[in-house]
């Protein structure tokens, strides 16, 4: 930011505060005017990223897929891997906070960071989402749509001068318009907001969060229309026993491969995160490669491009009833398949529209095949569609209020609630049983974020019981060992920060260099190596779920001002760095608000 844009953004903030101050608003009237912004702009925000999404997948995926002989059939490989080459390379240099579907950050900045988002997630989540999901990626637009709003609400609390525990209340209200906005479905908003973001009712934000839901939803549907996401056709009142029966055996089964697409994805990713150095932002592009595969194997084959990007085409005529078994199967097989890909090796998109397009498949094959032994015939195909939709998105996302809502609303059928209901909750207990860590939380958890060990921020909490990872400095400048000290001071001349861990050529924490001896020895010995003058690794390190009790105290026993906070799931992997200042500015806002 220039200084002249510097100035700009203080004179509005001091503006607006000037205005605020001038309306003699209540801080409750102050929470609802926010509250409508942040519907406003969190409505207009997933529009234009739906309509981008839908551009970029017309012109790009879908344009490929229309040339004729092999040479269709390469363009169809080759562009979802140009497609992950691109993303993958500004992730690493521009915005990092762009991988994955962003849910799981959002959680993190939620309960960490007090809800602080750089405004630049978002402008990342929309263009690497865009790119990503239109060049074929098979991942979905709503986890983005949700990291998305959440950057939206955090900037617009920061922007209006707010402290951080209200910026920190205001990232449900993001959540549940991204959302609304996503799936047009306001009900099934708040509950995510409240069952998944911030894990339990708060009557505070509720209110807030029911207005931002409905005012994003009617954006949405004043721009896009007021037709459900999906028709399907119309079942009856009663439903037979048969039906019933069969969604609790689809129920169990959808438990099962909830289960295992849990699993897989996050072992490959974990696979892929071993992968370091300066080629790791390639890793998109292979998963890109091989999602090309094996949609251009499904496609030259039967047709069909529902494992490219969202996919809801297909999805659309499964829950129609008009997709053969075989069809059904490889579609089922080749989404599961490319959403590991895809999300596992760091592209941008989300995995809520491929969880419910892989359980559609699933329970359209299970209909299927039941049409075999019963008189019930063109009924349980798009029924159990229907239904494995809501089973799935149950035991992979864990959120069962949400799932049966988000179903209902997506479709306005409510006659198949009794079954829908029965199969999530079956799915819902079999995949808890089986893994007891959510997927949100489990991703965490390969970033070195346990969210389970961390104290809730609440003001009943000592500041101290709070995690260094929730006030560490997350831009980490780091200086390889193997450096000429000339070189190293002139990497880090303009910069402000007084210590830089120092890495091996794996990128791998080796120790800790100060800027001053840096600065002294380059000028006397300008070819010596910065692992000539370092500290090593012996040097007090902490991890982000480490308190800051705990971390002050190991400041004790050494006079240097910063410690490198390490990932404890790979310890060789810098993630942060905790200093003195950063402690007593959190004492000092403690102690401004009272607590």
């Amino acid at each position: 930011m220039s200084r002249s844009d510097r100035s700009f953004y203080r004179v509005s903030r001091r503006w607006i505060a000037d205005l605020m101050e001038r309306l003699a608003l209540s801080q409750r009237s102050r929470f609802n005017v926010l509250a409508i912004l942040i519907g406003v702009l969190s409505g207009l925000s997933a529009v234009a990223f739906h309509q981008s999404i839908h551009w970029a997948e017309e012109n790009w995926i879908y344009r490929v897929s229309q040339i004729p002989g092999w040479m269709g059939v390469a363009a169809l490989i080759l562009l979802p891997a140009l497609g992950g080459l691109v993303v993958g390379f500004l992730i690493k240099h521009w915005a990092p906070e762009a991988a994955g579907s962003g849910i799981p950050q959002v959680k993190a900045a939620y309960f960490l960071k007090f809800g602080r988002i750089r405004f630049r997630a978002a402008v990342g989540k929309f263009l690497l989402g865009t790119a990503s999901i239109g060049t074929g990626a098979s991942l979905g637009r709503e986890g983005p749509t949700v990291h998305l709003s959440a950057a939206i609400a955090s900037w617009v609390g920061r922007w209006f001068g707010l402290a951080p525990r209200q910026i920190m209340a205001l990232i449900p209200l993001g959540c549940a318009g991204g959302i609304a906005a996503a799936f047009n479905t306001p009900l099934a908003a708040i509950v995510f907001a409240i069952e998944e973001i911030m894990g339990d009712m708060k009557h505070k934000a509720f209110a807030g969060i029911v207005m931002v839901a409905v005012i994003a939803a009617v954006i949405e549907r004043s721009l896009l229309g007021t037709d459900a996401m999906f028709q399907v056709p119309l079942h009856p009142d009663h439903l037979s026993g048969m039906s019933l029966v069969m969604s609790l055996v689809l129920g169990v089964l959808a438990g099962f491969v909830s289960h295992a697409f849990v699993e897989c994805l996050l072992r490959a990713r974990e696979r892929v995160k071993l992968v370091r150095g300066r080629y790791s932002w390639m890793m998109p592009g292979l998963g890109g490669l091989l999602t090309g595969c094996v949609g251009a194997l499904v496609y030259s084959n039967l047709g069909h491009m529902g494992v490219f990007g969202i996919g809801y085409l297909d999805l659309s005529s499964a829950l129609a009833g008009s997709l053969g078994l075989g069809v059904l199967l490889a579609l089922f097989l080749g989404k599961f398949a490319a959403t590991i890909f895809s999300y596992s090796s760091g592209g941008s998109g989300g995995i809520f529209a491929p969880t419910l397009f892989i359980g559609a498949m699933l329970g359209g094959a299970i209909g299927v095949i039941s049409e075999t032994f019963t008189t019930e015939t063109g009924l349980l195909p798009h029924v159990l569609a229907l239904v494995g939709m809501g089973a799935l998105f149950a035991g992979v996302i864990r959120a069962p209020v949400t799932s049966i809502l988000i179903i209902f609303e997506l479709t306005r059928d409510y006659n198949l609630i009794l079954p829908i209901m029965l199969a999530n909750l079956t799915s819902y207990a079999i995949a808890t049983k089986l893994r007891h860590v959510p997927i949100y939380e489990a991703l965490l958890i390969q970033d070195g974020i346990n969210l389970r060990k961390f104290p809730i921020l609440r003001p009943s909490q000592g500041w101290q019981n709070m995690p260094v990872g929730s006030i560490m400095t997350n831009t980490v400048h780091t200086l390889r060992a193997d450096m000429s000290l000339a070189d190293a001071w002139k990497k880090i001349k303009g910069e402000g920060f007084k210590v830089y861990p120092v890495v091996d050529d794996e990128m791998h924490y080796v120790g800790l260099v100060h800027r001053k001896g840096v600065k002294i020895v380059s000028a006397q010995s300008p070819k010596k190596q910065v692992r000539d003058i370092f500290i090593s690794d012996t040097f007090p390190k902490v991890y982000p779920d480490t308190r800051i009790r705990e971390a002050a105290k190991q400041f004790v026993n050494t006079e240097w001002i910063a410690l490198p906070v390490v990932s404890r799931l790979d310890e060789g992997r810098v993630v942060g760095v905790v200093t003195l200042h950063d402690i007593t500015r959190q004492q000092f806002l403690q102690e401004t608000k009272g607590d």
